[in-house]
């Protein structure tokens, strides 16, 4: 089961091409995609990314030799999960491995690891910059990262930081999700490999890349203000207890959200507080983790602060289908991209849908089929509201596209 696609080279000589096996022997597998790749064209490439899951763990490192040795790219990244996709293959809880080839004359590629005998300088904003090699031209940082070792709750500020006075660079990827406790998830960085914490690859020059970050989500109720936080609990919600005013917000919901509440409640911190209104994508989203029993609120998946705005939310399958919709209308207006890295949730998929292929055949169809590689992560990683966030349930989906000069 080995699929493949390919774009057309642009005129400054950026292309791309995919390659997905489904073959559960690892070496089977990472020969058919590697000799894919030769045949369209991806030998000699600036950058290899390589996803796949769990079932080729144990032999991770003999896969990427052998694609390194057939392709001899500039630079590969990758990672292990649970599932992987490309092409138009979406391999959901099944054995899998994809590779895309990606080449971009125009660009330069800075590589970089975080580990934790040699972590990222989180807490020295003098030398970060530097180790993750950021340029004033930098387009965005390609990360992956082991979610039971890496301080990405610390890294990502960090690195927002970095910009306070503007937009940061944008930061694409997400976390390995090829396993269910520390040391076993691998990441990939050119020839080594890596049991725990972070890879990278910053892109600066001549390339365009884009993003788009579907939550899938829409919100109920009412706006409501932050009267009353603890650490990560919020306790008093327009100066009432917060547990009260959520049981009322769920009785007083339309039925089929009701439901919804009940199947997992969601919180939505407002990310510009000066708008007068508010609706879909106004949100930062996170899950309510717990709700103590001696305690008038209800633990959030963030630090939340008093006088802060937010909304419950709910998601299902034909919010989170619109929502992508809705996000890739704006990208037809636009030239096709020529490579797209796609990281969505294990909460989707069949999970959410009922069936394997939702999110990919949608990107495929909306975008003109690009090659497209990717897996399905424990937390997606892209920029909401002009800063770097860590999301659940959510499609992160990278474009890469010629960048076009204007004239002088």
């Amino acid at each position: 089961m080995l699929s493949t696609s390919s774009s057309v080279p642009n005129s400054d000589g950026s292309r791309a091409c995919s390659a997905t096996s489904g073959h559960l022997d690892t070496r089977t597998a990472a020969m058919e995609v590697g000799h894919a790749l030769h045949d369209a064209g991806g030998a000699g490439c600036d950058l290899l990314l390589v996803f796949c899951s769990y079932h080729h763990t144990s032999a991770v490192a003999d896969a990427v030799e052998m694609l390194r040795g057939t392709l001899a790219p500039r630079h590969v990244i990758g990672c292990t999960a649970e599932s992987i996709l490309g092409d138009d293959q979406e391999l959901d809880g099944i054995a899998g491995l994809t590779a895309m080839c990606i080449t971009v004359p125009g660009a330069r590629l800075h590589p970089f690891s975080g580990t934790p005998s040699a972590p990222l300088p989180i807490s020295r904003p003098d030398e970060l910059p530097h180790r993750v090699g950021l340029a004033e031209d930098a387009r965005a940082i390609l990360m992956l990262a082991d979610p039971f070792s890496t301080p990405i709750t610390r890294l990502l500020p960090a690195l927002n930081a970095l910009a306070p006075e503007q937009e940061p660079v944008p930061v694409l990827g997400g976390m390995a999700s090829g396993a269910s406790q520390p040391g076993h998830n691998r990441l990939v960085l050119d020839d080594r490999i890596f049991d725990a914490g972070v890879v990278g690859i910053t892109i600066s020059g001549d390339v365009d890349i884009e993003f788009i970050v579907s939550q899938g989500c829409r919100p109920v109720g009412e706006p409501l203000v932050i009267t009353a936080a603890e650490q990560n609990m919020i306790t008093g919600l327009g100066g009432r207890p917060a547990r009260a005013v959520l049981d009322e917000v769920a009785m007083e919901v339309a039925r089929e959200d009701r439901s919804l509440l009940q199947g997992g409640i969601l919180v939505g911190s407002v990310l510009d507080e000066y708008k007068h209104r508010f609706g879909r994508g106004d949100f930062l989203v996170r899950s309510i983790l717990g709700m103590p029993k001696d305690a008038d609120g209800f633990i959030v998946g963030e630090q939340p602060t008093p006088g802060q705005t937010i909304q419950f939310h709910v998601r299902d399958a034909k919010t989170a289908h619109e929502d992508l919709h809705l996000l890739l209308d704006a990208q037809q207006l636009q030239d096709r991209p020529f490579a797209a890295m796609l990281v969505t949730c294990n909460g989707r998929g069949h999970r959410l849908f009922g069936h394997a292929g939702h999110d990919l055949s949608i990107v495929r169809q909306r975008l003109d089929a690009p090659p497209v590689a990717g897996f399905f992560a424990a937390g997606e990683l892209g920029p909401i509201g002009g800063r770097n966030h860590l999301h659940g349930h959510t499609v992160a989906l990278t474009l890469f596209r010629q960048r076009n000069h204007l004239p002088a």
